[in-house]
């Protein structure tokens, strides 16, 4: 029988199996060669006489999906280019379906994209219980062209498809079964095989209709024009709460169905491909496509460093207030014992109680037992006796933003932990600022993790001057423990986070003072641009004590072009004990609504200081506040890169989408630069230059224009 690259034919009785197994790479993925494969191993069965079809994976993991880098090459062609390859790939697809044969697949691990596509092309499905499906296109912005969008609500009915189509996200076998999408779920100690094999004889019997289930894939949806709108109606208010307007796959989808659902399978899969044609159209899909390949670069790279690196076991943690809690609940979580440390009994209680609370969230809303929530807060022993760190493995420092103090506190850590790679989680202050006190600073890196811990996934790790790789390694590796995303950064005041936002905050500042209404500025940068809040907004989140003493910090790194302005809104609000919302008084107020959250409303303060200190009122467009709140920003990124502060536009596009939520419909930040234009970002320079030096043009930028480059090749 047949013997490819990725697919194998073989016999098994009177049956054939279609065996998914590349003989090149170690997971399964389909591209335009292993289709190739396919098709010629689908015209070997079709010559075979088999009188039943097994189709399944060689590997532990059915398979990773579609190529996205050869996908991506692909939507950049021509439309035509694009069709005719999907009504290439459908056809293969179709010649599976329409075997004159019972078809049987089995699912077993990951099974992504187009290759959970293929099994439905089978007349039935099993899985084995460690099976996850996912149709994750929607992430990326497109919608499954490899005929799911005809047959899965063709075999579980509109609704169900449509909540799959819009999910992106992986469903267990369990799920799969309740939703139909399968037919049996195998149990451990039972061989799925064997089990495929009882499938295809009941259909060789006649005790199964098969040919009925192939006929109904093959058919329009039974359903009437009041139950399509009804369904279609439902799914799109649900799509549109949780996409917005920015995302245009879900309404695509949706627009689709409708006008596929009285169609037969041919007429529907051509509907289908227009729909893929209108999402790559948007030019979302190329973004989020670029956001998913930095991601998966990132891991990679994290993920080279750290393999031959066990975890760690044992973690000290310094200064235990909100920020100490946070990062010891975190690593308790992943199973670490972690020593919880501070000078006095109140701050301990502040980091433990911070690690209760958010257990305590977790066990209200069922994503955790009060046993596991248990589990976990014995994990983290506090006390206030160095001492009791001797033993641990990693040390980081939480406490304040204080260069003496940090100081004072390491130089203690290290005479203590001498085995222990020790850390600061120092914002602003370089770390090989702090490094001067230590006797081995090779065994010293940054570890800065973002608040609110648990919830934000980034994590820079910063090498200081005589960090040694090792360290750096270490670091890595305690930061994926946590399964958490660690981008490399060389030293400096703020890293590159950090150092990006306070421009940022600098021109939100100016644009206010020069008569910006500061409402209008955050609705235009969170709707429009699409942040997830304004920059006031944001200021209130972070706090108006921290930003004040970041830019306090920064203004001294950076005097050409961050000095704290004369007039500083933040700076005056603190002082007048505005700190955002942890006081409850920031540049908006905020207080409980009736179920406990949140809720921004105006504050006179805030807009009588804003008055006393503004020009008069002025109106300015959408595209200006857009450009002078973000040209600061994007100039200080490339000044990151220049400067060799980050390796590479990935890493920073990937650090300011999960560090700041730079929106990923917009692709990162320096992929937003090539999609402006570069000479576009030069016009806005000159045309902003006397605002502050945060407008100036970096030279680089200037040589990039010149030799016709962009950031992404």
């Amino acid at each position: 029988m047949y013997q490819g690259q990725f697919f194998q034919v073989a016999t098994r009785d009177q049956f054939l199996e279609l065996v998914f197994d590349s003989k090149i790479d170690q997971v399964n993925i389909i591209n335009k060669a292993a289709l190739e494969d396919l098709q010629k191993a689908v015209n070997s069965i079709n010559t075979s006489g088999g009188k039943g079809l097994i189709i399944r994976s060689g590997k532990q993991l059915f398979s990773a999906g579609v190529d996205i880098k050869e996908f991506r090459h692909l939507i950049h062609q021509d439309d035509k280019t694009l069709s005719n390859y999907i009504v290439w790939a459908n056809e293969i697809f179709n010649s599976i379906e329409d075997l004159n044969m019972p078809k049987v697949a089995i699912l077993n691990g990951n099974i992504v994209s187009a290759a959970a596509e293929l099994t439905l092309t089978a007349d039935y499905r099993i899985a084995t219980q460690d099976t996850k499906i996912s149709l994750p296109e929607i992430t990326l912005g497109i919608m499954p062209c490899y005929g799911a969008m005809t047959r899965l609500p063709r075999i579980t009915g509109l609704d169900t498809a449509l909540q799959w189509f819009t999910a992106g996200k992986p469903f267990t076998a369990d799920t799969a079964l309740e939703h139909h999408v399968i037919d049996g779920v195998i149990v451990d100690k039972i061989d799925p095989i064997e089990q495929a094999v009882i499938l295809l004889k009941s259909c060789v019997a006649g005790d199964l209709d098969w040919a009925a289930r192939h006929n109904e894939k093959q058919a329009p949806l039974t359903l009437n024009k009041y139950e399509l709108a009804m369904s279609i109606s439902i799914a799109r208010s649900m799509a549109f709460k949780t996409a917005g307007k920015h995302y245009p796959a879900p309404n695509i989808i949706l627009d689709t169905q409708e006008k596929s659902a009285n169609c037969e399978r041919d007429a529907a899969l051509a509907l289908d491909r227009e729909g893929l044609i209108q999402c790559i159209k948007t030019g979302v899909a190329d973004a989020l496509i670029n956001v998913s390949l930095n991601d998966t670069l990132v891991r990679e790279k994290a993920k080279g460093l750290v393999k031959d690196l066990k975890e760690f076991s044992n973690v000290g943690v310094i200064g235990a207030g909100i920020m100490g809690g946070g990062i010891a609940y975190v690593t308790a979580d992943k199973g670490a014992d972690v020593v919880l440390k501070d000078i006095n009994k109140e701050g301990l209680n502040l980091g433990l109680n911070e690690a209760n609370s958010i257990l305590s969230k977790q066990v209200e809303r069922g994503r955790k037992t009060p046993k596991a929530m248990g589990d976990t807060l014995n994990h983290i022993h506090a006390t206030l006796h160095n001492v009791e760190l001797e033993e641990t493995d990693l040390i980081i420092e939480a406490v304040v933003e204080n260069l003496k103090l940090k100081k004072a506190v390491l130089t203690e850590l290290e005479g203590v932990a001498t085995k222990a790679v020790i850390a600061t989680n120092t914002s602003t202050l370089k770390v090989s600022d702090i490094a001067q006190a230590l006797k081995n600073p090779e065994n010293f890196c940054g570890i800065h993790f973002f608040n609110p811990v648990p919830k934000m996934p980034l994590v820079e790790v910063v090498r200081g001057e005589k960090t040694s790789d090792e360290t750096i390694k270490k670091a890595v590796k305690y930061v994926t423990q946590l399964g958490k995303t660690p981008i490399l950064v060389n030293d400096c005041h703020g890293f590159l986070v950090n150092r990006c936002l306070v421009p940022y905050f600098h021109a939100f500042n100016k644009l206010i003072l020069d008569g910006a209404n500061m409402s209008t500025v955050d609705k235009v940068m969170s709707k429009e641009f699409g942040w997830p809040m304004g920059p006031a907004m944001l200021l209130d989140v972070i706090g108006l004590d921290t930003a004040e003493h970041c830019m306090d910090v920064m203004g001294e790194a950076f005097p050409d072009r961050m000095t704290k302005p004369e007039k500083n809104l933040i700076g005056s609000l603190f002082d007048m004990k505005h700190y955002g919302q942890k006081n409850g008084e920031g540049f908006y107020t905020h207080a409980p609504d009736k179920r406990g959250r949140l809720k921004a409303s105006d504050n006179d303060t805030a807009n009588k200081l804003i008055a006393s200190f503004a020009s008069p009122a002025q109106d300015f467009s959408a595209d200006d506040i857009i450009m002078r709140m973000m040209l600061p920003m994007m100039f200080e990124a490339i000044r990151c890169l220049d400067e060799g502060i980050i390796a590479s536009p990935a890493e920073g596009d990937i650090a300011m989408m999960y560090g700041t939520g730079f929106p990923p419909f917009r692709g990162g930040l320096f992929y937003y630069m090539d999609q402006i234009g570069l000479s576009k970002l030069v016009e806005a320079s000159e045309k902003y230059k006397n605002i502050s030096n945060l407008y100036h043009t970096p030279e680089s930028l200037i040589q990039r224009l010149k030799n016709n480059q962009k950031f992404y090749a």
